[in-house]
């Protein structure tokens, strides 16, 4: 299989976007260089920013690296009656990136009531856990709901270990609700994903559909886990139940196109082809959204 672009915008205001979401009609994206959230309209762009956290920048200036909580995953849940969204830390440096910022939009055009969880106990388990980082750093950069759990994916593109944390959902928000509760423990899955130039790809985002997950998986040329490096491009696929079902190269034409993935979303229910908006992360200048049609 593979990934084709169709289409694709840049997302004027909006850099460095590293997650997106569908509420109802609307569109949610996080940055990671950003305290804001950001609501797209019908014609992919910005409606609407909704301050997740205060911190001192300059107009059009970036957060600073060795101080941004780097907001790499988000999913939409329904809980005790009201739909929020989970914004995560990717724990990449503690305890500064070892956060989630919950959103009621249960009003999908209002959000309001923005809550900050600290997850450092959460996390270093995490980090402890060589089935899930090996020796190397703890970096998530995807989460969904899928069968009645919450997961979250540990990007592998300097450690080789791309896996999926399966926690069984009402146990992970209990544990959202007061984190001063036993940590719970996720079922671990990893993956052995492609490579260009050398270079491993990572899981860099995910979302629910049709029963199964649709993931993105992108590659840089760098050396760990912290600094970004040259695009080198991104790959979109499928895991059904535990299983990599397929996996595809994202393309312009018949060539990979230099684009890091970081937000995904399905757009319909056809699997042939199957079709896909995804936001991507430039890392220096303004971001993309790309309508992708994978057969």
């Amino acid at each position: 299989m593979r990934a084709f672009i169709r289409e694709r915008r840049a997302l004027v205001g909006l850099r460095s976007a590293s997650g997106l979401e569908q509420v109802g009609d609307s569109y949610y994206v996080i940055s990671d260089d950003s305290p804001f959230l950001f609501r797209l309209g019908r014609d992919w762009q910005v409606v609407e920013k909704t301050r997740l956290f205060e911190i001192e920048m300059g107009e059009g200036a970036r957060i600073a690296k060795n101080t941004k909580p780097d907001l790499e995953a988000t999913c939409m849940v329904e809980w005790q009656g009201r739909r929020e969204l989970l914004c995560f830390g990717s724990g990449s440096k503690t305890p500064t990136r070892d956060v989630c910022f919950r959103v009621d939009v249960t009003d999908a055009h209002a959000p309001q009531n923005v809550r900050r969880v600290e997850l450092t106990a959460l996390y270093d388990t995490l980090r402890a856990n060589y089935e899930i980082v090996g020796s190397h750093t703890l970096n998530l950069e995807a989460a969904c709901l899928a069968s009645g759990s919450l997961v979250l994916f540990q990007r592998g593109n300097i450690s080789g270990r791309n896996t999926a944390l399966d926690f069984e959902f009402g146990a992970f928000m209990e544990y959202l609700d007061a984190p001063n509760l036993s940590v719970p423990s996720p079922r671990v899955v990893a993956y052995d994903l492609p490579n260009i130039q050398n270079r491993r790809a990572g899981f860099s985002a995910a979302t629910d559909w049709l029963g199964s997950v649709l993931f993105s998986a992108a590659v840089e040329d760098t050396d760990n886990e912290i600094d970004d490096g040259a695009k080198l491009g991104s790959f979109v696929g499928r895991i059904v139940g535990d299983k990599l079902s397929w996996i595809a190269p994202v393309l312009i034409g018949d060539e990979m196109a230099p684009v890091k993935i970081e937000g995904i979303a399905a757009v319909s229910a056809s699997e042939d082809p199957v079709e896909l908006v995804a936001v991507t992360d430039d890392d220096e200048g303004v971001s993309e959204v790309l309508r992708i049609e994978v057969r």
